[in-house]
This record gives C-alpha cells, structure tokens and sequence, in this order.
C-alpha cells in the first residue's frame, strides 16, 4: 500500500472512531499495520475483486483469564469486550451490542454506525472484524 492509501485509510478510522491517535502504516503489497499512540493494535488486508477495493482489519481481543473455549459472548462479556475495545481504539462512544439469536458474534456501532463484528476464534480469543469500502473513503485526504 502507498502512503496516499495508508493516509486515507488512517483519517478515515480517526474520524469514525473519534481517535485522533489512529494510524495506518504500510507493510507490505497489499498489507499494512493499524496503530494507536504508535503501537501496533490491528492487521489490515487490501483487496480488490473484479474491480471493487475493499480494505479488511482484523483486531485481536485477547479472551478473559479462566474463559473456555468458544464461550458465548454474553451481556457480561460484551461489556467486557466494550471496555477492552474503547480503551484499546480510543473510542468512547464505541458500543458492542448484542445480535438476535447469536451467541457466537456481536456487533460493533461506533454512535448508531455498524463498524464491524466481534466474533470467537479458537485460536486469538474474540476478533473485531472491519471491512472498509472505497466509497467509504471519499473525502478522506
């Protein structure tokens, strides 16, 4: 990714997010870093399908000591995953809200804007999972 893509990329996860900490830092090709205050948090994947750009973040929550395996996430744990994710993304207004009749998954609003999913993943705890449109990006400079 060039520096131009890292930098849209990086204003548009500061605004949506209400972190100005936010950064994106190329990589590789088609990868780059996602950062907050400097520090690596996130991994971001670049893909373009038949001519449609995509971006994809997928952010690790490392699971509560003594949880099982493919625990659901629950009320508690979603306000557990809340707290971890608004501290980790500098994002206050960031809420993980509970999905009909899934207990594997939530959903991630930041205000009343769906950002993403938290799901379990058996080897990295729970994921908050970010797809970013192209269109998403316009304006962004």
């Amino acid at each position: 990714m060039n520096a131009a893509e890292c930098t849209r990329l990086g204003a548009y996860l500061s605004k949506l997010l209400g972190s100005p900490t936010v950064s994106v830092v190329s990589k590789s090709g088609d990868e780059a870093n996602v950062l907050v205050d400097g520090k690596r948090i996130a991994a971001l994947l670049r893909d373009e399908d038949e001519g449609e750009l995509s971006y994809s973040i997928s952010l690790a929550v490392p699971p509560a000591p003594g949880a099982k395996k493919n625990a659901p996430i629950d009320g508690p744990e979603r306000g557990r995953l809340q707290a971890a994710l608004r501290a980790t993304l500098h994002a206050a207004d960031l809420d993980v809200r509970e999905r009909p009749r899934k207990t594997d998954s939530a959903e991630v609003y930041v205000h009343d804007e769906f950002v993403g999913t938290i799901s379990v993943d058996e080897d990295e705890g729970q994921v908050l999972t970010m797809s970013i449109l192209e269109m998403d990006l316009d304006g962004e400079e």
